[in-house]
């Protein structure tokens, strides 16, 4: 069974709209109303892949409440959610002009070190109840823990061991402070070019310096190490091989939950053992489906079979 943690679950209301007019009023359609956090959205991907996935992290108040409720309803997944005091977010994406979305994101629940006792307590149950074959951590926390997801992974490495694949698909100070520690080491982690260059403090000009990047000791110990580029497809690194991949250029109806999909589909195919190749261009095919999508974390297994034939692996080195 595969594990998403999600640690900010969010209402989403996603606006589409021809353009975005500043200081001025902007009258819109309705919003398409879904349940975001980048671990629930790699969640419905994976159970619409047809794995069993089990669903986890914080909620409060009466928006945790409704997240929770929507997501019973969907009746796609196990779910076993931590309540504590305060209120889940809410979360606005305005896709206009083309393809650019603004997002308004609320900060979110807050994680407290009491709460951090219980849910560490609440992951101990879960690993006692279910046998967990593959975990994925994603998202931020709204925590003056810089050290939250940090200590998360040490603490699930030494209660699952270290056969068991961990995603992390996080970013900012909590990915640099979990890069910093060699006693425990995700099996993927997935930073955009943007990402990465924030966490090394410069901007990269080609895929050479990415290239450099990743083999430096930041990454040492971590099996694969993608660098999403959005339409221009991710650099990949996997142990001591380099990859580029490209993919077709498709209409693009939403890109939010892309790369969250494209977690979701590297969870499923590290749960069914599939060779790196495989592995690199089915988890890419997802995010491709989902791009298609109005709803964050929705795929078409039709189409990610036709995008599987069209993405092209490049091995650069080895």
């Amino acid at each position: 069974m595969i594990l998403t943690i999600t640690m900010n679950p969010s209402m989403d209301y996603t606006y589409l709209v021809p353009s975005l007019q500043l200081d001025q009023v902007n009258r819109v359609d309705n919003p398409h109303i879904s349940i975001g956090g980048k671990g629930i959205n790699a969640g419905r991907v994976i159970a619409q892949l047809g794995e069993e996935v089990l669903l986890t992290g914080i909620l409060g108040g009466n928006v945790g409440k409704s997240i929770l409720d929507s997501l019973l309803a969907e009746e796609h997944y196990l779910l076993d959610f931590l309540t504590i005091n305060g209120n889940s977010r809410n979360a606005i994406t305005i896709m206009h002009d083309g393809n650019t979305h603004t997002e308004l994101v609320e900060k979110g629940l807050y994680l407290s070190d009491e709460d951090e006792k219980l849910f560490y307590h609440h992951l101990s149950m879960l690993f006692e109840q279910h046998p967990i074959t593959v975990v994925c951590i994603s998202g931020s926390v709204n925590s003056a823990n810089g050290h939250f997801h940090a200590q998360l992974l040490q603490f699930i490495r030494k209660a699952l061991g270290e056969q068991i694949p961990i995603l992390m698909d996080i970013s900012g100070e909590q990915l640099k402070n979990c890069l910093a520690q060699t006693n425990a080491r995700p099996n993927f982690v997935k930073p955009n070019q943007h990402e990465l260059e924030e966490l090394i403090g410069r901007k990269l000009c080609s895929s050479q310096e990415i290239f450099t990047v990743l083999e430096s000791t930041l990454f040492e110990g971590i099996d694969t190490v993608m660098v999403s580029q959005g339409g221009d497809g991710a650099i990949v690194k996997y142990q001591s091989t380099f990859f580029k991949i490209e993919i077709p250029k498709i209409a693009i109806v939403n890109t939010t939950g892309c790369g969250d999909s494209t977690v979701g589909g590297m969870a499923v195919a590290l749960n069914k053992q599939y060779p790196i190749e495989q592995a690199l261009s089915y988890s890419m095919a997802c995010g491709m489906s989902n791009a298609l999508s109005k709803t964050n974390g929705t795929i078409d297994a039709a189409q990610v079979a036709e995008f599987i034939k069209k993405i092209h692996l490049f091995k650069i080195k080895e």
